[in-house]
């Protein structure tokens, strides 16, 4: 039986992917790079904003009505358990598969196959109503890559490993891999409603999550990018104190020391001084922390249900500047929440001259129904949201551009992520360095050779406000 895994959403998306890939190539399953090519297609589905379950119904839509007489479609993930009836109503889907259960892949895929061989005569056999069952939390322990000697040489699929292995030589985003360290969410921001399904926080193991990073690093994985709802509250119901800077430090002695870690989904107010010192100390931990701030003003936090203290946000980007000079700090912010007055937008604003952050990602506020936030009176004009959208991203683009400045002239080191050549035939290498998280921030374009995977020194020639291009340092 052939598989197509197509993951939508973000990197925690593509760990719970991962996931299933494990199990079903485990199960003899072979993974195929066509979806046409499989019996089974999976969609991880996403329902973070309106745009994202527009994406997830087309792309259902898309595979229900081209798919062929054997194939069958499963809806797995976010919008799966979000907004089941609705996926379940998407004419091809075959199954649900809720974010708590997506380690049932092996035996709905079964179930789906046994169905499909049964005599015409007798009566199909139910779908597992998993998205009638009660949601309970998926065992985190539950290593998502098996070991080395677990896997069997004479198997039509040579293990995970093996996959994955093939995966990271031809993914666009190169040798780095996602290491999701907890699932679910303490916070109740009144925009969101990622807690309604996935619940309160649950933390992996450390012991887990040390030995997935060393299998992941045994692999070849040059970056391991830690990704969670809430990285920063990683270790609180396993009662730890510092849970996350004590995770760095057991991760820093078991990596090798060429092995980059990345930290995405910080929130500031866990952010430690133990953190940030811990941070500055390993050569492994990239000097890059994402903190998804949402705002800037006290009033429009309130309203969101965020800390509202913006100094002391300004006090932690401080420290972390003054303990790592070069520290790339990214953020994320909502624009046009209900509310939100000419001042308070002024206000972001002021907060974005003054802080210079290398990175920023904004998102036009979506009214989500049933989030506390769709309710709120003074709901902003969609136009009005737009043009504060372009108000903002043009002020920041300036941004980016004098912070990338700084690197003219100077030597940074770059993960190598593919290979190219200019139209005069000069060989071209592009990555990216500690200051670029996969997928969302820029690239470094290297004049010269390196194989896939390797880092390299690049002195830098010029910039942009995104991207860097610059010289291998031999």
């Amino acid at each position: 039986m052939k598989y197509h895994i197509v993951t939508l959403g973000c990197p925690k998306n593509s760990v719970d992917s991962e996931g299933m890939h494990s199990i079903l190539a485990q199960q003899g399953y072979t993974a195929v790079a066509e979806r046409d090519a499989a019996d089974v297609v999976i969609v991880n589905t996403c329902s973070f904003i309106a745009a994202a379950r527009d994406e997830t119904l087309a792309v259902l839509g898309e595979i229900g009505a081209r798919k062929a007489a054997h194939q069958h479609l499963i809806a797995a993930g976010c919008m799966a358990e979000s907004h089941t009836a609705l996926v379940q109503a998407v004419p091809g889907v075959d199954a649900t598969l809720s974010t708590k259960q997506w380690m049932q892949i092996g035996a709905v895929v079964q179930q789906l196959r046994g169905e499909e061989q049964r005599p015409a005569k007798q009566a199909p056999l139910p779908l597992i109503p998993l998205s009638a069952s009660p949601p309970t939390p998926p065992d985190l322990s539950i290593p998502l890559r098996p070991r080395e000697d677990n896997r069997a040489a004479s198997s039509p699929v040579r293990g995970y490993a093996d996959w994955r292995t093939a995966q990271i030589k031809r993914s666009l985003n190169g040798p780095s891999a996602y290491l999701k360290i907890s699932d679910g969410c303490n916070l109740r921001c009144a925009f969101c409603t990622i807690p309604s399904f996935k619940g309160d926080m649950r933390s992996k193991p450390m012991g887990a999550v040390l030995a997935e990073a060393q299998e992941l690093a045994a692999l070849g994985v040059g970056e391991i990018v830690l990704v969670a709802q809430h990285l920063t509250d990683y270790g609180r119901d396993l009662k730890l104190t510092d849970g996350l800077a004590t995770l760095l430090d057991e991760l820093c002695q078991v990596l090798p020391t060429h092995v980059w870690v990345r930290l995405m989904y910080a929130y500031p107010h866990g952010i430690s001084p133990r953190l940030i010192e811990t941070m500055a100390r390993h050569q492994q931990i990239c000097a890059y922390l994402d903190l998804p701030l949402q705002h800037a003003h006290p009033a429009t936090l309130r309203r969101m249900r965020r800390p509202p203290d913006t100094e002391r946000t300004r006090q932690i980007i401080a420290d972390l500047r003054a303990a790592m000079p070069d520290v790339a700090i990214r953020s994320t912010f909502i624009v046009g929440f209900p509310g939100e007055t000419e001042a308070e937008f002024g206000t972001l604003l002021d907060f974005l001259r003054d802080m210079q952050l290398d990175r920023v990602g904004a998102f036009q506020y979506s009214r989500e129904p049933g989030t506390p936030a769709a309710t709120l009176p003074d709901q902003v004009d969609a136009a009005v949201i737009e043009a504060r959208w372009h108000t903002l991203m043009q002020l920041q683009q300036e941004i980016s551009r004098q912070r990338n400045r700084r690197w003219k002239r100077r030597t940074i080191e770059v993960l190598v992520e593919g290979q190219g050549a200019a139209d005069d035939g000069t060989p071209l290498v592009v990555g990216r360095s500690f200051r670029d998280a996969p997928e969302v921030d820029g690239q470094v374009f290297v004049w010269g050779r390196a194989p896939i995977g390797s880092k390299v020194h690049a002195r830098i020639t010029q910039t942009t406000e995104y991207d860097l291009w610059g010289k291998l340092v031999r």
